[in-house]
Formats: C-alpha cells, structure tokens, sequence
C-alpha cells in the first residue's frame, strides 16, 4: 500500500497519521512489560505521534544522500536515541514522506535483533510538520573507526577482530534476509560499532527492499564500490546474494584498509572485479557477457590481452600473513562471480573461520571485541 501511493503521490495526511501510529503501536507491543495492565495503560497513552520536542537533540551523527542522522535524548527518560529525518529528492519542495515509511517498516521489522539497528518509534517536528524516525543509537560507523586505525597505526584490523565482526554482520544479514529484506547498500559506512567497540549493527535502510511483493525488475541500487556483478549488469532480477557480495568487500576493506573495487561510475566496474577475480568459467561468463553492453565485452577482452592476467589475484592482495586460509574461504566465498554459487550468511557463519575463537567469545553483548584495536579505536 505505501508503495503504491509513494509511486502515485497519493497518500493523505490521515493515511500518513494512521500509518504511522500502527507502526507506533507494533514497536510499543515489541517493548518489555506492555502485555502487562501497566503496559497497557502506557500503550493507550503512547498512542498516536509523537513531538521531537520531547527529545533533546545532542550533535549530528550524519548526513547523506538520503538523510540527516542526530544523536539525540528523550527528556524524560534520559534514553540516548539517533533520529533521522529525510532530503526532498528530485527537486521536490518536501520529503517524500512514503520513504520515510517504507525504510520505518523495514526498522520495525528488524527491531529487536543485537545486530540490526531497530525502530523506537515515528514522531513530528511541531514547527515543520517533518516526520523523523527514532532509532537505536550505537555509536560510531565501522568506516571511521577503520579510517582512523590506519591514520594511528599504519595497517588495517588484524584478523581476529576482522573475524569477530564478521561473526555479527554475518548474523545479521542472516536475519534480515529470514525476514524477507535484502539491504542492497551493506557498506562500511552503514555499519555502527557500539562504543566500547563491543556489538556491530547495520543500520541506514534506505534502500532496503522486502522481497515479499516485491516484482522485476528490481533496479539499480546500492554504492558502487560494494555492488554484485549481477547488480552493476542491472539483471532484472536478484536476491539477498548482493548483500553477501558486498559483505565480501567490507571484509576485504577492514583487512587492507582500502575499498577492494573502488569506483564512482558503474561503467567500468565489472572489468575492475575481473581484473582481481581473473575470468570466471564458462558457464558464469556467458551469464555476466550475456548483460554487458558490447563496447563493454570489447574493452574487458582487450584489457584482458593487454594485460594477460586471467587468473585470480585475490590471493595475492591477501597473503596467508594476512589472512589465514580458513579466512580467505569465507573472503572467496562471498566474492564470487555466480549469485548461485556464493555463499549465504548462515552457509558463512557454518565455515571452520569461525570456530577459531569458540562459542560464545564475540557475541552481541560486545564481550568479545572489547580490549581489541576496534574497541580502542570507536571513541
């Protein structure tokens, strides 16, 4: 429904109202206690939208393409929250207010998860009549904490903290994608670490699509440095397997410390990923060839002759003193050409990598990381 009327510019304020006090309603029943009679006194009271007002806005924690992101306190209770409000894109005098609900459903969706950032609730600036989201506040976005490691030490995470971020990034792209929600823009920079270095949630879902009415062709979505093949070839059709690639450059980013496929146009970007991969075999190239536009095919085959480099040189930028070889699995793994063939979050999280540290040594409660150069390296 909020598809429909974003697309035709339909939705009525009352509609707006009704949705927003529903999802309202669904985070309030998420809470501790409200099945209680006391719970329910304080959900028929909570009903409805709130006002920015009763929240005491701290210092800017963002701002992109989509949004503005401020970390901010509730007066009354002192809880520490992030409230993001929307841009008007395409020219528009005023934010498309059927975004804000669609990326406001997916945060209710995964509200409660340790590695998902999850929704409070929707409330109104009084004065501009702006809808914002209140959301979970972490801390710090893992694409400043590596920036900042390399500045202080020269080199990027070691592989122990590596392999205990992944752990959480790995669970969470397994629950949202239980969910029926693909992020389509899974990058560094949409990655939080709380502040002791402890728990890693993925936040900004902007872009994030529910499979569950979802129909081709889905479109071009994402940053580019992170997209699939499958998803810079613009296929009609794909699935969470482009959050599992881009899940591969993020490990290879917090390794080396440097975007693996850096680039700010798709055009190009395929040959920059064969030029590491080496050509793929038979079957996937006619899959990936098959999209390519021909003065692409042209300029891959002549890359390819020029340089003569058709094997794969993952290895070689991840050297075994770099990353062990249970670790380059799980790297080669995600960073395969075939969708089919790479490896899904729970198929991932299976891999002897993880079972280096034991059970329970870097789990969401933030034990794990803590002491590590990612903890030192949030503040």
């Amino acid at each position: 429904m909020i598809d429909d009327h974003t697309a035709a510019g339909t939705m009525s304020g009352k509609q707006v109202e009704a949705i927003c006090a529903m999802i309202n309603d669904a985070c309030n029943d998420d809470a501790k206690g409200l099945h209680s009679e006391k719970g329910r006194r304080r959900r028929e009271r909570d009903a409805g939208i709130g006002s920015t007002r009763c929240y005491k806005q701290m210092r800017r924690l963002g701002k992109g393409s989509s949004g503005r992101v401020v970390m901010a306190q509730h007066r009354n209770t002192g809880q520490t929250v992030a409230l993001k409000t929307i841009h008007a894109r395409g020219g528009a005098r005023r934010p498309n207010v059927g975004d804000l609900l669609k990326e406001a459903c997916v945060l209710a969706a995964c509200r409660g998860h340790p590695n998902l950032v999850g929704l409070h609730a929707i409330v109104r600036d009084p004065g501009t009549k702006q809808y914002c989201l209140v959301m979970d506040y972490v801390g710090p976005s893992l694409f400043h904490a590596l920036d900042r490691h390399v500045e202080e030490h020269g080199r990027a995470f070691p592989e122990a903290d590596v392999r205990r971020v992944m752990r959480q990034l790995l669970t969470g792209a397994a629950a949202m994608h239980e969910r029926g929600i693909i992020h389509r823009d899974m990058k560094t920079a949409n990655i939080l670490i709380g502040e002791d270095g402890g728990v890693v949630k993925f936040c900004d879902y902007g872009l994030a699509m529910p499979t569950a009415k979802a129909e081709p062709p889905y479109g071009l979505a994402g940053t580019v440095p992170y997209m699939a093949p499958e998803m810079l070839l613009e296929k009609p059709e794909y699935d969470a397997a482009v959050d599992m690639w881009s899940l591969g450059c993020v490990m290879a980013e917090m390794l080396s410390g440097e975007e693996l496929f850096s680039g700010e146009k798709t055009t190009g970007q395929v040959g920059k990923i064969l030029d590491v991969l080496g050509a793929p075999g038979r079957k996937t190239w006619q899959h990936l060839e098959s999209a390519l536009r021909a003065d692409e095919v042209r300029q891959w085959r002549a890359r390819q002759r020029e340089v003569r480099r058709r094997h794969d040189r993952l290895r070689e930028l991840f050297p075994e003193e770099l990353l062990s070889w249970h670790g380059f699995h799980v790297l080669k793994g995600l960073l395969t050409c075939n969708p089919s063939k790479r490896l899904t979050a729970a198929a991932a999280l299976r891999c002897p990598w993880f079972k280096v540290d034991g059970p329970g040594t870097d789990d969401a409660s933030g034990h794990g990381i803590g002491g590590t150069a990612l903890a030192r390296h949030t503040s």
